[in-house]
């Protein structure tokens, strides 16, 4: 039986030194341990170094979209804690959670049909109720996040150059990857 704390320092210490891939994203000690033990070690990790969130990211993605397709219910309710630190009322700063969000998406079609949208309102600044995220520096990681999600699902450039183009962002940073991300969408 595997514990919480052991299976963060190994999956921790795997992140390290490893080139993470869709066959060997977890530590071969936890393949076989339940999902939701996994999934709860790699979300202590999103708020690490980048190197290790994003390693982190990409394995709650395919681990949350495997999940999935054993118990649709158990994989919403991942995401809606993705929604749950990102919403300024939880009193948490979501570092880590939107790559891990995007990550979720783009290994998931079911789960990408029921959240794509909540994905992209991170970034749109509109009138009234919106989820938009006033915090520039994790916005910056919302614009990557959005960008990684459209490179692997094209269908959803169109909407989010849209977005991204009639928005008036005013963080220097954020407009520097809006303009990279328009640049990037407008020639593929």
């Amino acid at each position: 039986m595997s514990t919480f704390r052991a299976n963060k320092k190994l999956i921790r210490e795997w992140f390290s030194d490893k080139l993470i891939t869709e066959n060997n994203y977890l530590p071969p000690e936890l393949i076989n341990v339940p999902e939701m033990e996994v999934i709860n070690a790699l979300f202590t990790c999103l708020p690490q170094e980048k190197s290790i969130a994003d390693k982190a990211a990409f394995a709650l993605g395919i681990s949350i979209a495997k999940l999935f397709e054993k118990n649709k219910e158990q994989a919403q309710i991942c995401v809606r804690r993705f929604m749950w630190h990102m919403n300024e009322e939880s009193g948490n700063i979501g570092w880590g959670i939107p790559m891990a969000f995007a990550e979720t998406l783009i290994h998931s079609e079911g789960l990408t049909k029921i959240y794509d949208n909540v994905l992209i309102s991170y970034i749109n600044d509109k009138e009234g109720d919106s989820n938009f995220c006033d915090h520039a520096p994790l916005r910056l990681t919302c614009y990557e996040a959005v960008g990684k999600f459209a490179a692997a699902k094209p269908e959803y450039k169109e909407k989010i150059l849209q977005i991204i183009t009639n928005q008036k962002e005013e963080d220097e940073a954020c407009q520097a990857l809006c303009q990279k991300l328009i640049k990037e969408f407008q020639q593929h």
